[in-house]
């Protein structure tokens, strides 16, 4: 009776586990899907192009995981907007393709739509066809592989050469430059650091806007003086592309860990073709105030101390004259005493004998 019970009891649970099991089995490789290792080369492109002319590039996305990927390809414009200089697609705002800087219509893709075999590579040649009259400066493309049957959630771009991101969605920027004279203008609108630090190295935080129709990539030192002049630190701007209409910030650490007074900061620039200046200046002040407190408890309670000792020194060296005088003068009272005996015992004997 127990046996029959308990393999009524085996064949219930073998269906409620292998439905468990199919069930995670079945979400694990959906959560694997919808985090493919798609990768797109390069990650950045820029090309210059005379109004009127044509021009082919080719862009790659790279399928790392073990199954095929289908999806999209599509050109859209971007734009780069606050001071962390990250690319956003109009697309994604709704914005029409209408911008001074798009490019999105010149773009001629070769198929809409593409699957990428297991491990294997899509090579995507596409043509740039100018307009005769586009005018001169910078155009701005992504053009992107979208994995399609998964919930692509947020997408994430970069800038930096030769960065990519692992998403649903892969993006590749392209940077057009059209061909003739082109403003470039751009200046600092703030170069700070804390007007007051215990210690170095000193954060400088250093913003520069774009006013020019192209992007820029300003070079350049933040160097760092003493009071008396001599410089004590450099370090170079780190490279970013500034776009048009944008601001970039740049964080730099300068100096030695131990500083102590008035101290100045430089920026000396330049960017653009023609090697056009940026140059800021700012001062700061550096002191460690709590190492020199500690060192000023330090030194007075030294103080302190010597002068306790030297007053318990002269105490004592006064209770040891006081008692040393004490004794002189009961000795010499002693003496004095004495002597007067002495002085008196030859007399008392002389008298004796006269009798």
């Amino acid at each position: 009776m127990k046996t029959a019970h308990y393999k009524k009891i085996f064949f219930f649970l073998i269906p409620i586990i292998s439905s468990t099991l199919l069930l995670f089995y079945s979400s694990t490789l959906v959560f694997a899907q919808d985090r493919l290792p798609l990768v797109v080369a390069p990650a950045r492109q820029q090309i210059a192009v005379d109004p009127g002319k044509k021009e082919s590039l080719i862009i790659k996305f790279f399928n790392e995981s073990a199954v095929p990927v289908s999806g999209i390809i599509k050109a859209v414009d971007f734009i780069v907007k606050g001071s962390g200089g990250k690319p956003i697609l109009l697309e994604n705002l709704g914005v029409p393709a209408t911008s001074r800087y798009s490019a999105s219509t010149w773009i001629k893709l070769p198929y809409e739509r593409a699957t990428i075999p297991a491990g294997s590579v899509l090579k995507v040649q596409f043509d740039i066809n100018v307009p005769k009259d586009a005018l001169p400066g910078g155009r701005y493309v992504a053009i992107y592989f979208e994995q399609t049957g998964f919930d692509l959630g947020v997408v994430t771009t970069t800038l930096q050469q030769g960065e990519s991101s692992v998403s649903p969605r892969i993006v590749g920027l392209l940077n057009i430059r059209v061909n003739g004279p082109i403003t470039e203008n751009a200046s600092v609108i703030k170069f700070s650091a804390p007007l007051f630090s215990e210690f170095g190295p000193v954060a400088v935080n250093t913003e520069i806007y774009n006013y020019g129709n192209y992007h820029i990539t300003p070079q350049g030192q933040i160097s760092l003086f003493d009071f008396l002049g001599r410089k004590i630190g450099e370090a170079s701007l780190e490279e970013k592309n500034i776009f048009p209409e944008s601001s970039r910030i740049f964080e730099t650490q300068i100096g030695p860990k131990l500083l102590l007074g008035k101290f100045k900061l430089t920026l000396n620039a330049a960017y653009g073709e023609t090697g056009q200046a940026l140059a800021a200046v700012t001062y700061i002040w550096v002191f460690p105030w709590k190492l020199s407190l500690a060192i000023i408890l330090g030194v007075a309670i030294i103080v302190l101390l010597a002068i306790n000792i030297w007053k318990l020194i002269k105490k004592k060296q006064k209770k040891l004259e006081t008692v040393l005088q004490e004794e002189i003068s009961e000795i010499e009272t002693l003496k004095n005493k004495y002597k007067d005996v002495v002085d008196e015992t030859p007399t008392n004997n002389l008298h004796s004998g006269s009798l």
